[in-house]
């Protein structure tokens, strides 16, 4: 019945099944890294690709041919402390089960006081570290985390198993303490002979550095490089899902969401499924309901939009305006006429403000929106107060 469909896209957080499509072969890469002693693997990837579903699902692989794999997420943490914490937690939550003796053997090794509680969500034992651990020095905090490491290390020795370690948004580390933590972390990966990394991270400018002659991982890792899925795999994927849920589907609306939405795996997963919201009722999915669904998620991301452009100087909003409108020459006399950008330093000086902030992209050609979705709202919202009315899907999707 129309209305009466399970929507069959997933958004927010890490998704696996029917829900994750393609990266076999990155699967596969990732899945191995984890099992081979000594392996070091890095992923670089913008975000929103995927990156994330796709650690999870190859230690779900890595589980499934009874191996040990392990993930720790750096986006979040504040401290040093915080990254060896969400370790302990994860050794002692995924191996404990298996493994009844790995905390005994894990605590046995530190040299800095823990707490044991109960997890109500896993019905085992929650292991955190002593809170006064994140009010020390930072390199007393990298200490500890080495401590932890090097703890992971003798169970996995003990054992005579392979620990796979999986590090999200790995270029955050920099923040306890620069170049230091980079070749600190170095160290510590380099002398563990039965734990394999997996290093992943999306800011690829940091990464590149980081990655660089004379910085700490020069050379260390492998390199997989994480981009977009093919078009027309993402397409064909798209219509079955949605004739898979009862619905019809036009040909030109999976091309309108990819043309909207690309290259992020994430934007084209979130269209497709407002689309798919907004067609359930009528039972056919064509241009007007990707339409309606890209005004949804627009709506549905105007408090974040709003408040990311409340942040902005004046001339940086109509820097925005600018770009959102397709302009390639920034610092043009026209351009600068039209937008009210002032003079060319000007300019160039307040497009760090977005680019810092991931609002904006450089590219090869002038600068881009990182989401379709903000730049939606800037074409809908901003640009009639420099009386220009344009509709966002037709602008964005035609360019493509």
């Amino acid at each position: 019945m129309p209305g009466d469909h399970q929507n069959p896209f997933r958004i927010g957080g890490t998704v696996g099944g029917d829900y994750f499509t393609d990266r076999a072969a990155e699967l596969t890469r990732i899945s191995r890294a984890l099992m081979e002693p000594q392996s070091k693997l890095l992923v670089i990837g913008p975000r929103r690709m995927g990156k994330t579903s796709a650690l999870e699902s190859a230690i779900a692989n890595v589980r499934r041919k009874l191996g040990k794999a392990i993930s720790a997420d750096l986006s979040t943490a504040t401290h040093a402390a915080d990254v060896a914490t969400r370790l302990l937690q994860a050794v002692s939550t995924e191996l404990g089960t298996t493994w009844p003796d790995v905390l005994t053997g894990l605590i046995k090794g530190l040299s800095v006081g823990v707490s044991l509680s109960a997890d109500t969500a896993t019905g085992g034992v929650r292991v955190s570290l002593d809170a006064r651990q994140r009010d020390l020095p930072t390199e007393e905090q990298r200490e500890t985390l080495a401590e932890v490491l090097d703890a992971i290390e003798r169970l996995a020795a003990a054992k005579r198993k392979t620990i796979g370690i999986a590090l999200d948004e790995f270029q955050e580390i920099r923040r306890f303490g620069g170049t230091d933590a980079e070749w600190h972390l170095r160290g510590v990966i380099q002398r563990h002979k039965h734990l394999s990394y997996v290093l992943a991270g999306s800011k690829e400018s940091v990464i590149r550095e980081m990655t660089g002659p004379d910085r700490a991982f020069y050379k260390l890792f492998e390199t997989l490089q994480f981009g977009p899925i093919a078009s027309e795999h993402m397409a064909r994927w798209i219509e079955e899902r949605v004739r898979a849920a009862g619905l019809q589907v036009d040909p030109d609306a999976t091309h309108l969401i990819l043309a909207a939405a690309e290259p992020r795996t994430r934007d084209v997963v979130q269209l497709a499924r407002a689309s798919f919201g907004i067609a359930s009722a009528s039972g056919h999915m064509g241009p007007a309901e990707v339409a309606g669904g890209f005004r949804r998620v627009i709506d549905e991301e105007t408090p974040r939009s709003q408040a990311e452009w409340s942040r902005l100087t004046a001339l940086q909003q109509n820097i925005l305006r600018a770009i959102a409108v397709g302009e390639r020459r920034l610092t043009g006399r026209d351009t600068r006429r039209t937008y009210a950008l002032a003079s060319s330093s000007s300019v160039l000086a307040a497009l760090e403000g977005p680019l810092r902030k991931d609002l904006i992209v450089a590219t090869d050609d002038g600068y881009r929106f990182d989401s379709p979705f903000m730049r939606g709202w800037v074409v809908r919202h901003t640009l009639p107060d420099v009386g220009i009315v344009q509709d966002p899907l037709s602008l964005i999707a035609g360019e493509a």
